[in-house]
């Protein structure tokens, strides 16, 4: 089935937790302090579990929530406060409102008897930086309170800044834990050769305090906050706001067009996206990784078959999943799959459904025609996610249609989706198959992604 192969886009979540912090009013969220992962089978097996509840934990970070309140590697977390947690989404639903400070109670197994602990949640730790200044502030607009994160390398006086627009998962794009991450090191290496770095959070992700959260949103409720995070940094006299990069990571290439259009920054990055509507993409992500991953020829055939119907359903009738389940072969595929409880909550590929559905209303190919911006298109030639180079040459074509020499498109060597160096696609599939790549994330930083970025900037900034 078609998610066997969208779920190799990885999301390798930490939860961290350390010392209280708090800025500019924008209370810092509270943190567990773990890396955890579902429980399956065989771990409930081996702690004398009749069932398979709960998350596992792999490691506990000192001084953070959990330490302090006794917990282990190798408990299983069943409860948090009233919430029963059993995956990555019940444990951030659990924790989605807790602030620094708040009282927490947990129940958890160790070696198949149950404890219960109550505490105080400890704060997430701020990011620091030997390059620059850190500096947590917030994005306000209509009942939304949105963490930014600015980071301004030392010494330098109103510099040019990468406005980082990350993909499309519900996870906070801040690293204070974690600084050996490929998306922080890209980030220092910016800094480094003397670029502002800027970010947001994406609604009730991070510290941001919202009305409606990430896992309700779509896709224009979404681009929206990205706008208004364009609107801050552009009033903002500590940078140059005519040297503003939008550099857009994954799904953050399909934002970073739409409002490069609307706001015609000095240049747009795109890294690993794509340029066709999502049905299409859907359909060529079915085969395309399926052979990657040695799926035999017919049993690719069957499963876009079998999926078309329900992706036409969603994207193009938007229909909703109460009306597209009144179809029985549909209904039976997703459950097949395990995800047909989710779809019933409105939930695919870890979004709401109108996420997807409203990304297929973005003609990019028309928003690209709007662009005047200069336009650096990336692909990593061991992209699994991002398929082919063909969208990157296609994007830069389309761009100088209309504006003549505007923009280059370029394949980083040995990269793949997130910024780490593998030597083939084989070794790339081989660390998702072994469940290696949050290692790699943090030991193989693939550097030719910030260097090609960084020399295409510099030549803009001294024009």
């Amino acid at each position: 089935m078609y998610t066997k192969y969208i779920s190799v886009i990885i999301i390798s979540l930490l939860l961290s937790g350390g010392l209280f912090g708090q800025s500019n009013g924008l209370k810092r969220k509270g943190a567990l302090g773990i890396a955890f992962q579902a429980v399956d089978d065989s771990t409930a097996k081996a702690n004398y579990l009749k069932e398979t509840i709960g998350v596992y934990v792999l490691r506990v970070l000192p001084d953070a929530t959990m330490d302090k309140m006794g917990v282990e590697s190798g408990d299983i977390i069943t409860k948090i406060d009233e919430y029963e947690v059993n995956s990555v989404r019940g444990v951030l639903d659990a924790i989605a409102n807790l602030r620094a400070d708040d009282d927490i109670e947990i129940e958890y197994y160790r070696e198949g008897k149950l404890k219960t602990k109550k505490g105080n949640a400890e704060a997430r730790p701020m990011e620091v930086s030997q390059y620059g200044e850190v500096l947590y502030e917030e994005v306000s607009y209509k009942g939304n309170r949105l963490r930014s994160i600015l980071h301004l390398p030392h010494g330098i006086e109103k510099p040019p800044v990468v406005f980082y627009i990350q993909g499309y998962t519900c996870q906070s794009v801040e690293y204070p834990t974690d600084p050996n991450h490929s998306i922080r090191r890209i980030i220092d290496d910016w800094v480094k050769d003397g670029f502002a770095v800027y970010r947001i959070e994406k609604p009730n992700i991070g510290d941001s305090d919202c009305d409606k959260g990430c896992f309700e949103l779509d896709f224009n409720e979404e681009l929206e906050a990205f706008r208004q995070g364009y609107m801050n940094l552009k009033a903002d006299a500590r940078i140059d706001s005519s040297n503003i990069f939008l550099f857009g990571h994954s799904i953050g290439g399909i934002i970073a067009p739409v409002l490069g259009a609307d706001f015609q920054p000095k240049g747009i990055i795109t890294y690993g996206t794509v340029l066709n509507s999502w049905f299409e993409y859907m359909q060529e992500l079915t085969r395309v990784q399926g052979e990657m991953f040695n799926t035999p020829y017919a049993e690719i055939e069957r499963d876009i078959r079998n999926a078309t119907p329900f992706w036409y359903a969603m994207f193009i009738e938007k229909k909703t999943p109460e009306e597209i389940l009144k179809n029985p072969s549909i209904a039976a595929m997703l459950k097949e799959e395990g995800t047909l409880e989710s779809f019933k909550n409105g939930q695919f590929i870890y979004r709401h459904y109108t996420y997807w559905s409203a990304i297929q209303d973005i003609e990019l190919t028309n928003e690209w025609l709007k662009v005047k911006s200069h336009v650096l298109a990336l692909y990593g030639e061991f992209d699994i996610q991002a398929l082919n180079a063909n969208h990157v040459y296609k994007i830069a074509e389309i761009v100088n249609s209309h504006a003549p020499g505007k923009a280059q498109a370029q394949v980083i060597k040995e990269a793949d989706h997130g910024f780490v160096r593998f030597s083939s696609m084989e070794e790339n599939i081989n660390s998702l198959n072994s469940n290696n790549y949050g290692r790699d994330l943090r030991e193989k930083y693939h550097e030719g992604v910030a260097k090609a970025t960084i020399s295409w900037m510099q030549k803009l900034v001294n024009e």
